[in-house]
């Protein structure tokens, strides 16, 4: 059986443990939720491009170059 002086010293080294294992899990929560801003920004960005592709494209299109819809 355990003496009361080695039941602390476990339960003080599980804390401590403890402590390492949240500190590390929320570093990792940070490095994510970073990640995930500069993903939403770049999807923006291609939205955007996309829109102006779209637009541009619109623009070139000649009404010669339609298909008859009877083809």
């Amino acid at each position: 059986m355990k003496t009361s002086d080695e039941r602390i010293t476990y339960l003080e080294m599980m804390v401590t443990h403890m402590q390492q294992t949240i500190s590390d899990l929320d570093q990792s929560i940070i490095d994510q939720h970073r990640r995930i801003e500069h993903m939403q920004r770049e999807i923006a960005r291609l939205a955007n491009d996309l829109r102006s592709a779209r637009e541009v494209a619109t623009e070139l299109r000649r009404p010669e170059d339609e298909i008859p819809p009877h083809y």
